[in-house]
């Protein structure tokens, strides 16, 4: 086949068309439709007819240009799938790593451990990159979680600010362990990155420092939390 065209859209029938429909259609493009250059057509419209009806004509060229057409037709690269927008990821748990299935709403906890989920508005607090972050002394009881499920820790906090918090413990917390904490004021999710050994006492205890992962705080006051107990 010399190129791509269509002999049957060209002639203007069906691909199905008997012989004696395709000679009819032929005929009318020439002489009615005045497409024979005699008639005022044009030397090439009148070419490309010509080599249409004479392939088509033919039954054993017809049946060869059928299979070339059928082979030309099946290369042709499929259309493109439309694009659709990424989907944004959803929301893990940072403590139990249960998968929420979509994005955490703000203040949402997760399903299995009740931890606070991270959300957008909590991920611009975490990587706010100031250093003037106000440290509150709390002294007060909490309960820690290293696995889950499990029985909660007992610990005692000593300060609290909107990035991390410091407690006592009993027993010492390996650096990089993630904790789910429990106490009075917040909710929260926290990486251990820091232990100091307390002296004084017979079973020294653990100061540990933790910054949050994700938290939420129970009652606030301007960008804080409220100082009241």
């Amino acid at each position: 086949m010399r190129d791509r065209r269509n002999f049957y859209r060209i002639l203007k029938v069906q691909p199905d068309a008997p012989v004696e429909i395709i000679r009819a259609s032929y005929r009318t493009l020439m002489r009615e439709l005045k497409q024979h250059p005699d008639l005022g057509g044009s030397v090439e419209a009148a070419a490309i007819l010509n080599e249409a009806y004479e392939v088509l004509s033919d039954p054993l060229r017809r049946a060869k240009y059928d299979r070339q057409l059928s082979i030309q037709f099946n290369r042709r690269p499929a259309s493109p799938p439309p694009k659709v927008e990424n989907p944004e990821p959803p929301s893990t748990c940072a403590f139990c790593r249960q998968k929420l299935g979509r994005k955490a709403r703000p203040g949402e906890a997760c399903p299995n451990c009740e931890s606070p989920m991270l959300s957008e508005e909590m991920a611009e607090l975490q990587n706010d990159g100031r250093r003037s972050v106000v440290r509150m002394r709390r002294a007060e009881r909490l309960m820690y979680y290293i696995t889950w499920p499990e029985k909660g820790r007992q610990g005692r906090l000593i300060d609290l600010s909107p990035k991390g918090t410091r407690f006592v413990s009993s027993e010492m917390i390996p650096l990089g362990s993630v904790v789910k904490i429990s106490a009075g004021p917040f909710e929260a999710v926290a990486t251990i990155t820091n232990i100091q050994q307390e002296s004084g006492s017979e079973r020294p205890p653990f100061s540990i420092g933790a910054a949050f992962i994700t938290v939420k705080f129970e009652a606030r006051k301007g960008t804080f939390i409220s100082t009241s107990i």
